[in-house]
């Protein structure tokens, strides 16, 4: 990613809100339409936009946990794969520490994740796992 501040400032007008006009993010930024549309299409395609969500609110009802795993040596890459592949793991991390990765995992209730814990802990390379629940999410940007 680049230094440049008029990046920097556009990319957290569209974490804030990706779904505002480029109108409107160039009255906020101070700069022409064209200038904004051209900022987008290069981020995009240097890689440092990679896409667009929608983000759920209180409508989300849908149980998370953290669940972090140690890996066996070797193992990260066959590991992360059979992490893919578990429908319930909304995304995977890579951390330091006691921990080699955080799974945020998520259904409808306690018993999916149990479930999807239990496919986490069958999966070949994965030495050990531990598990909380999240209550509840005070806040979260981008």
């Amino acid at each position: 990613m680049t230094d440049d501040s008029l990046d920097t400032r556009l990319i957290e007008l569209l974490m804030q809100n990706a779904r505002l006009p480029t109108a409107v993010l160039a009255r906020k930024l101070g700069v022409a339409r064209s200038t904004v549309q051209a900022r987008i299409d290069r981020l995009e395609a240097t890689g440092v936009i990679t896409g667009y969500s929608a983000r759920l609110g209180a409508a989300d009802t849908r149980v998370r946990a953290h669940v972090l795993i140690g890996v066996a040596p070797q193992q990260q890459a066959a590991v992360e794969a059979g992490l893919k592949r578990i429908s319930a793991v909304v995304s995977l991390l890579s951390v330091s520490g006691p921990y080699d990765l955080i799974a945020v995992v998520a259904g409808p209730t306690t018993h999916d994740l149990d479930t999807a814990l239990d496919q986490i802990r069958a999966i070949d390379g994965v030495r050990e796992t531990m598990s909380s629940i999240i209550l509840s999410r005070k806040f979260e940007r981008g």
